[in-house]
């Protein structure tokens, strides 16, 4: 324990101090991942928590359904940014240990107590735009209500929900994101990532079956980018796990008419597909995502609409990281997700992931008091444009609300 609060506050003072190297920093909270797993949540547990609400009688349904694999081998309940607590680690424990373990008993018991201790109230998008259901709804539910009925902090049922996170690979190095690109590719460190993937995902496909799961693939790069990603999304064969869907996760640039025909065996478990943006004009897409390319990018994304017009697609959202370089095109990003056939534009705010020494971080947030920006922001959320069920603004949604008061 004296070890992790060491290595938190070392982390910190660096962190606050504007460390030069910020590729270091990236090395070290990777190292802090794989060799102190737990070192997230401790440091949330000993920092006040912002923006904290009274969620008595509401309900989350992803300690009870979800789980996310990073590379480390930690896994988590939910996006580790909203609840930083690891279950454990697929090195040392299987699914089910990991998933009844007393760390997942304690975050259940947040769930029921309406403490809901353990999340990020200043960053869930869910608390931050209320639409948490009920106690009482969860109650009725057709598959989580026998266990919530009766206040159960243990499951017979692994998670439904598998969300894969083990990989950054990627095709672009987003200045929010990451420093360089990222390639695990090949080597040892290739290796390692599909040997934690597999350990994971032979609870689910080992055999095949007709249990109802989703993989989610992938928020941590992209999916084609990254050879353990792949290598399955091309191989796996969906005839022989039909209740099985695929929720694909990706910046669209190598979303080609290509690598759509190589998962021709699971485009019928395809559920949804998020396409990240972070612009609306290619100026900006210039600065928000580097190493993209905004004409392959509509030209496929023109495609992945066409394919949802015709109902070979089921679901298409696309999504936006509101930031300094960015905020002022929201409204303009609304009409080009309609344009190009989406279902949703989804909002989220910028989340720290050491990739700018913080004061820098700060200055993209114009969502802060004192941020000299912050009026501007509140007039950009003030456009008609916002205020429209195809919209999801997400962790905005507090501002939103601030704006239209």
């Amino acid at each position: 324990m004296h070890t992790t609060s060491l290595l938190t506050r070392s982390a910190r003072r660096l962190q606050r101090a504007g460390w030069g190297l910020r590729k270091r920093r990236e090395r070290l909270t990777a190292w802090l991942d794989y060799h102190y797993p737990g070192w997230r949540g401790k440091r949330q547990q000993a920092e006040p928590e912002r923006g904290s609400r009274d969620l008595s009688g509401r309900f989350c349904s992803h300690p009870f359904e979800q789980i996310d694999l990073e590379e480390s081998g930690a896994c988590f309940t939910c996006c580790s940014a909203w609840l930083p607590t690891p279950m454990g680690n697929i090195r040392n424990l299987d699914v089910m240990a990991m998933w009844n373990g007393p760390t997942m008993q304690r975050i259940r018991e947040s769930i029921y107590d309406g403490s809901f201790r353990y999340c990020r109230h200043d960053r869930c998008p869910v608390i931050q735009n209320d639409t948490l259901p009920t106690l009482a709804e969860a109650e009725q539910d057709p598959v989580l209500g026998e266990a919530v009925r009766a206040r159960r902090l243990t499951l017979e049922d692994p998670p439904s929900f598998v969300n894969m996170v083990n990989d950054r690979s990627c095709n672009l190095y987003c200045p929010s994101c990451r420093t360089e690109r990222i390639n695990h590719n090949e080597g040892a460190r290739y290796e390692k990532l599909a040997e934690l993937q597999q350990r994971l995902l032979t609870a689910y496909l080992a055999a095949p079956n007709d249990r109802d799961f989703t993989l989610s693939i992938t928020g941590s790069g992209d999916p084609f980018a990254s050879r353990v990603y792949r290598e399955l999304l091309y191989t796996l064969d969906g005839s022989r796990f039909p209740s099985m869907k695929i929720a694909l996760q990706t910046n669209g640039v190598l979303l080609t008419p290509r690598n759509w025909a190589r998962m021709e065996k699971i485009h019928a478990n395809i559920s949804s597909i998020i396409i990240s943006f972070d612009a609306a004009s290619p100026e900006t897409y210039a600065v928000t995502r580097r190493g993209g390319h905004w004409a392959t990018l509509l030209e496929n994304c023109a495609r992945m609409g066409e394919l949802r017009a015709l109902g070979e697609v089921r679901h298409l959202r696309y999504d936006f990281v509101v930031q300094k370089a960015n905020f002022r095109e929201m409204p303009d990003f609304v009409r080009l997700a309609r344009s190009l056939g989406g279902d949703r534009a989804y909002f989220s705010r910028l989340v720290d992931w050491g990739t700018w020494p913080r004061d820098q971080f700060l200055e993209q947030c114009v969502w802060e008091q004192g941020h000299p920006l912050r009026d501007e922001f509140l007039a950009v959320l003030r456009d008609p444009a916002l205020d429209d069920a195809f919209v999801d603004l997400g962790n905005v949604s507090d501002f939103y609300a601030e704006a239209r008061r």
